[in-house]
């Protein structure tokens, strides 16, 4: 215990841990005669599981993680704290490949973590080193992180992952720990069976996070959502300062980003937009200023934020609404990883809702077109977006609709949602929205409507980059665009950062 301890401090810098269940689950890890399943919160720490246990291992820790963008923030971690970790991915340099490969084929390889993909996994090119460390008795554990993309009922899920539960027969004797967030009851089964874990030892916490103010604002019914958005943001940070804590607004589309980082600026917090469609240093630019404190708000499509840790998040607002309540969890948990108290905000219009309604559907449709045939698991996407819905336009406590999601015994919200606070406002909120709704239904009822009643050619659902696809946009096998249209809406955004660029230069110079 012990060296534990001291491992602790020495190698991450920590007094002790931060939860007597992270402690409990790095024992287990570390014990390895068992595998592992873990289910955490954001923020409570689970990459410490096997980062611990893997640098006081002999041999290697073999990581499965699925997004580039965040192997590549734990990695950085790492190499900062001096521990061995690196990444073989589809955007290394080749020198840097050579160097790894070299490492690992070494009779006593320097290495601690490995970080790859699972669809690197599952390429021919690593086969022969991962059949390489494992006869050689190399490696230590296998850690599958995000774990819930293995399962064909999460909200994130990806084919690769499932071929995971046949590496785990190419590598005998070594042990598993996968680990997630945002695991209900169901998923957390489907992951165990899976990656075929072997009578897993099982680790959850409950979900409810109470120092998470959580509340729903109707966009429709504000004069001007921009400035309300604006005033939250001020009250939530205390003020324009980045000293005071930092914000992230999650918007769906790449054009939105802009809008509103541009929006805000103009009132007077200063903001950044962050998406696939800037330059990739641009893109850097965004994301090291905010986490250095340059820029207290970072306006984001959804492909920001996981690995990112920064304790200081006072506040999440999502200017359109998450896809599913378990990507809802995930993405407004990153705020107050410091236990402090902070706000989590759906600015909620029901024009979003349908139109969501309709890509969900449409994505549905075209898989099930494409297999010629209907699978069970198919809904579930779906299923999970009106649990999302219904979060947004119930009338009840919203911590306690998270935690029964979860499979989690209603916690005690002690005001920390809009509707224990105030269920009268809330109530009055969802009569008003529904006397909008019926005023201007009957004036468009003349006018084609789709499905899910407006206009299907408006929202196509098949561009890239608007928030509404399942993988990463660094994602190593994501298909390149490069038709005309994509490459002039590209210049486009570029030419619009610079503009704000210019901007943000003339706001500080008067």
């Amino acid at each position: 215990m012990n060296d534990i301890v001291q491992a602790l401090k020495t190698h991450f810098g920590f007094e002790k841990f931060r939860s007597q269940q992270q402690e409990d689950v790095v024992k287990a890890v570390m014990k390895g005669d068992r595998d592992v399943f873990v289910c955490m919160p954001t923020g409570a720490g689970k990459s410490l599981c096997y980062q611990l246990p893997a640098v006081l291992a002999t041999g290697i820790t073999l990581v499965i993680s699925p997004l580039i963008a965040l192997i590549q923030d734990q990695v950085e971690h790492l190499k900062a704290l001096n521990i061995p970790a690196c990444s073989i991915n589809s955007k290394l340099p080749s020198g840097e490949r050579r160097q790894i490969l070299a490492d690992l084929q070494s009779e006593n390889p320097r290495l601690k973590l490995l970080y790859i993909t699972p669809e690197m996994v599952a390429s021919p090119a690593f086969q022969p080193c991962l059949n390489s460390l494992s006869s050689r008795g190399l490696l230590a554990c296998l850690a599958v992180d995000e774990a819930h993309c293995v399962s064909q009922w999460g909200h994130d899920f990806r084919p690769d992952y499932l071929k995971l539960g046949n590496l785990r027969a190419l590598l005998p004797g070594v042990p598993c720990v996968a680990l997630t967030a945002t695991a209900p009851k169901r998923v957390q089964q489907d992951i165990a069976h899976s990656l075929r874990l072997r009578s897993p030892l099982t680790f959850s916490t409950p979900v409810f996070r109470k120092n998470l103010k959580y509340d729903v604002i109707f966009r429709d019914l504000l004069p001007d959502p921009y400035v309300h958005l604006h005033a939250f943001a001020k009250e939530a940070l205390g003020g324009c300062s980045a000293e005071k804590g930092c914000g992230i607004v999650y918007c769906r589309t790449r054009e939105s980003c802009e809008d509103v980082a541009h929006r805000l600026m103009k009132l007077g917090i200063m903001a950044r937009p962050y998406h696939a469609g800037l330059k990739a240093g641009d893109r850097t630019d965004s994301q090291t200023d905010w986490m250095e404190g340059k820029v207290p708000v970072i306006v984001a499509t959804i492909s920001f934020g996981m690995g990112v840790d920064k304790a200081n998040v006072r506040f999440v607002a999502h200017w359109n609404l998450a896809k599913s309540l378990a990507s809802y969890y995930q993405e407004s948990g990153r705020a107050g990883r410091d236990g402090l108290p902070s706000s989590c905000r759906i600015y909620y219009s029901p024009k979003d809702r349908d139109q969501l309604r309709f890509l969900i559907c449409k994505e549905i449709t075209h898989k099930q077109e494409k297999r010629g045939s209907e699978k069970e698991q198919d809904r579930a996407p779906l299923l999970d977006f009106e649990a999302m819905v219904a979060f947004c336009e119930q009338e009840g406590c919203r911590h306690a609709t998270i935690s029964k999601f979860f499979g989690d015994q209603t916690p005690n919200c002690a005001g920390a949602c809009d509707y224990c606070r105030n269920p009268k406002l809330v109530r009055a909120q969802l009569e008003r929205a529904a006397a909008l709704s019926t005023k201007i239904g009957p004036a468009q009822s003349s006018q084609p409507r789709g499905p899910f009643g407006f206009d299907s050619e408006l929202y196509g659902g098949g561009k890239k980059g608007y928030g509404f696809e399942r993988y990463d946009e660094e994602w190593e096998d994501s298909a390149v665009d490069d038709s005309e249209k994509r490459k002039k809406e590209f210049g486009d955004l570029f030419r619009k950062q610079m503009n704000l660029r210019k901007l943000f230069a003339t706001v500080f110079s008067e």
